[in-house]
């Protein structure tokens, strides 16, 4: 009976060209054991000034396959590397200016599962790139796992670049590497007190508050806060829903996210949730967390004490970059 079992990890690195992603596809060949595996399988969507050298490729089992155009790729066409190969495992580096979210919804072959998705970035040319090519970026932070950060300097502004990822994508782990010596990859740093009651979230300050309170939950459990948002309510399936929170943006007006906490309270009674009514104010409230019996948090939520009624700025959306 033949084995079906998905066994064959593929390994995923994105970023634009000049990255690094060769460079260290080249460090994964040479110090990782899967390189020892019967055949390695390859699959170049761009070539750069860094090449994968035939004796490399020879002394690890592996197979180039170098695809030019965008249109090569399809589910027939893996299938087919499949077949001809029988790869191990296989590493697939995407050229930076492919459709990022269409490659990675398209079918692999039965056996081939995603193991990993590494980000590669040339933090000299970052902010150049973001401005002009922001969508790309945000594809990256989305689906990668692991973000590197090469060439960094002690002007790399480590907290904006982690902010700017983590709403996009909570669980990636960014790693920031330089080859100056005294570099020193910075710990997250917050903008604001903990020790403070209650907590002073500002506007600009929302975007890392609410990214910090995702990712620890721990540390706002039974402590005030107090910010401007929105009071929301809405009706869903017969039940009314109450939350507060902003609006953020990541990339562009399509990535536009309701950053908003579950909350309960009286202020709520002021809004029709069967018309999705809110309302913009001060709002003063107390994050509860709810633990499941291994200690870890199952969900939290905020009563609101108060909420007082004010003037909307003019521009009242939370961005990340």
């Amino acid at each position: 009976m033949a084995n079906n079992r998905p066994d064959i990890p593929v390994y995923i690195f994105m970023g634009l060209l000049e990255s690094g992603k060769t460079t260290v596809m080249k460090d994964f060949l040479e110090n990782n054991q899967f390189a020892q595996n019967e055949c390695n399988l390859i699959i170049m969507g761009e070539e750069g000034e860094e090449e994968l050298e035939d004796e490399l490729l020879e002394e690890k089992h592996s197979k180039l396959v170098v695809v030019e155009d965008e249109e090569e790729l399809s589910a027939e066409f893996f299938k087919n590397l499949n077949d001809k190969y029988k790869p191990s495992s296989v590493i697939i580096e995407l050229n930076g200016m492919w459709n990022t979210n269409e490659f990675m919804n398209m079918a692999l072959p039965d056996r081939w599962f995603v193991f990993q998705t590494i980000g590669m970035v040339n933090a000299d040319t970052f902010e150049v790139y973001q401005k002009n090519m922001k969508d790309r970026f945000v594809d990256l932070f989305r689906f990668c796992e692991l973000i590197i950060f090469n060439r960094c300097d002690k002007n790399t502004r480590q907290q904006d670049i982690r902010r700017n990822i983590r709403v996009v994508n909570r669980g990636a782990q960014v790693i920031f590497e330089s080859d100056i010596e005294d570099f020193v990859e910075e710990p997250p740093e917050l903008p604001f007190s903990l020790d403070a009651d209650p907590i002073e979230i500002i506007q600009e300050d929302y975007g890392a508050w609410f990214v910090d309170l995702q990712d620890n939950p721990e540390h706002y459990d039974k402590k005030r806060i107090r910010f401007e948002g929105y009071l929301c309510s809405a009706r869903k399936n017969g039940q009314d829903l109450y939350a507060v929170g902003r609006v953020g943006m990541a990339c562009c007006a399509e990535d536009m996210m309701f950053l908003g906490i579950p909350s309960t309270g009286p202020a709520f009674k002021q809004l029709d949730s069967s018309k999705n009514q809110r309302k913009w104010g001060e709002i003063v409230g107390t994050v509860y967390l709810k633990y499941e019996s291994n200690g870890e948090v199952e969900s939290l939520k905020m009563k609101v004490e108060s909420f007082k009624q004010t003037e909307k700025p003019e521009d009242a959306v939370v961005y990340f970059n």
